[in-house]
């Protein structure tokens, strides 16, 4: 028998709030034989990192009817319930696996070690209906040691009923309900520290971020890392005409510990001359070609060079960068050289990116400026389904194959993809002046013919000449490192949900 953990009977809720003693066993066939689907991202979640730890199997914990469950490809599935949920899903789905329990008393899957080491685990607005909540959370505890990871949502208090709900829930079948910080600390008392706790839709109708979504993995160790000095990521940058970026994202990469190969494709603004004042023993700088500047900005043939510098590093992880770009890990506590020494400690040797492009508002930056503190506002990329771009990788034995897929994804035998992505904060236009400069002058005056004619680089080609490149901040979303973290975590971390873009 399994100890529950010792948590007051408040469970990390404010004061005067009222829960409920007693509920009534929670069905949600009612729900099942809409069209409404609850928690829509929080499964495709689970399927995300089922795949990218390469697990075999997802377990849903308080199932219900399951549809959710079912609906997933590709794995095995087990789903956990007792009473009328287990029934219907027997009845509906004879040939799954179903496990029976009664977790307001216990949580025992009776699987093998070896099975649920190789699942990821999802337990979706379950625990709220649960009186006694603290056998779920032991039971959970005792998983989390095995799984993958363990994916948790509740319904979030304040944005669903107010800030000043003092209880008992307006929904007779739930005991209580958590803010997303309280829920936070009660799952950091179980022993379940979340390495991600924040919000995702409530449903695919609604859209409304409603909902507290907690990831529980072995990532939430990263605190007790620490950093060797000799691991040192190499960055390798392109550049044309960006001192009044480059300069800032360089220093920040040295800073951060890790070296810098500038390619510099014979800018005109005093780019290189501006870089080469730098007296770093980490920052190493070329101009290519090496024999002048070509007539056309040929970006696959910059690709091959960057190959060629990474052969140049087996073992060392490699950053295919961009002078206006800025990476970051997912948590904000981590800084980008520690998420990678995070992924190579979990034997990972890839790491992909949700961009997230940031965009003038108004015509505040100058040279010097700093990026991240004028241009705040931000779209997701759009490149469906905000796909892959992975851009930072461990160099092995033989080169990785940048080109074909125009420097959005490095392909390499034996590639294992951390399963959640870093964050890329990308600053391509910065105030009026640069924009028209770079758009009309610096790339679709010198984009090669024979990539323009393979699809590539026409996406500035939307833009008349006289374009205002400027955008109205309230189709955009301000950012904030913890905040946008929490607000929209799905997205950032799996590229999953419906945002603006």
């Amino acid at each position: 028998m399994l100890e529950a953990p010792k948590l007051d009977d408040r469970y990390f809720i404010k004061n005067s709030y009222t829960s409920r003693t007693s509920v009534p066993h929670f069905g949600d066939r009612p729900v099942a034989d809409g069209d409404v689907i609850y928690q829509p991202d929080a499964y495709a979640l689970a399927a995300f990192l089922g795949a990218r730890y390469g697990a075999k199997t997802i377990i849903d914990i308080g199932c219900g009817s399951a549809l959710n469950l079912m609906a997933m490809t590709g794995f095995k599935t087990i789903g956990v319930d007792g009473g009328a949920n287990l029934a219907f899903c027997r009845q509906t789905f004879p040939t799954a696996t179903w496990i029976e329990a009664d977790l307001e008393t216990a949580l025992n899957l009776r699987l093998e070690e070896s099975e649920i080491k190789q699942s990821v685990v999802i337990c979706a607005d379950v625990i709220e209906h649960l009186v006694d909540p603290r056998n779920l959370l032991a039971g959970l505890l005792k998983i989390s040691r095995l799984t993958k990871a363990i994916i948790i949502t509740t319904p979030e208090r304040d944005r669903v009923r107010g800030p000043n709900d003092m209880g008992p829930p307006a929904d007779p079948a739930h005991a209580r309900e958590w803010s997303r910080q309280e829920f936070e600390a009660l799952l950091s008392a179980a022993g379940l520290a979340p390495s991600f706790c924040g919000l995702t839709v409530n449903n695919n109708r609604d859209l409304e971020k409603k909902t507290i979504l907690a990831i529980a993995d072995q990532t939430s160790k990263r605190q007790n890392l620490r950093v060797p000095e000799r691991f040192r990521p190499l960055s390798i940058i392109a550049t044309y005409n960006e001192r009044d970026i480059a300069p800032g994202v360089v220093i920040g990469l040295l800073n951060d510990g890790f070296d810098v190969h500038v390619i510099d494709n014979w800018s005109e603004d005093g780019t290189f001359e501006t870089l080469a004042r730098f007296d770093h023993p980490g920052l190493v700088l070329e101009r290519f070609p090496a024999d002048g500047p070509a007539l056309y900005f040929e970006w696959k043939q910059i690709l091959r060079r960057k190959t060629d510098i990474a052969q140049q590093h087996p073992g060392r992880w490699i950053i295919h960068q961009d002078a206006d770009e800025i990476r970051t890990s997912p948590w904000s506590d981590c800084s980008f050289r520690k998420g990678l020494y995070v992924a190579e400690c979990m034997d990972f040797n890839a790491v992909d990116f949700t961009v997230i492009n940031f965009r003038p508002i108004d015509d505040r930056f100058r040279d010097g400026f700093n990026v991240e503190t004028v241009l705040d506002h931000f779209q997701f990329g759009r490149r469906p389904p905000r796909g892959s771009q992975i851009k930072a990788w461990r160099q092995g034995k033989v080169p990785v194959e940048l080109a074909t897929s125009g420097g959005h994804e490095a392909v390499f035998p034996e590639r294992r993809i951390f399963p959640y992505k870093f964050i890329l904060k990308h600053y391509p236009l910065r105030n009026q002046a640069q924009a028209l400069r770079k758009v009309f002058k610096e790339r679709l005056a010198r984009f090669s013919p024979a990539e323009r004619a393979i699809g590539m680089h026409i996406h500035y080609d939307k833009w008349p000449a006289d374009h205002q490149f400027f955008w109205n901040k309230n189709d955009l979303i301000q950012f904030d490192d913890i905040d946008t973290r929490r607000e929209h975590v799905t997205e950032l971390i799996a590229g999953i949900g419906s945002v603006p873009s």
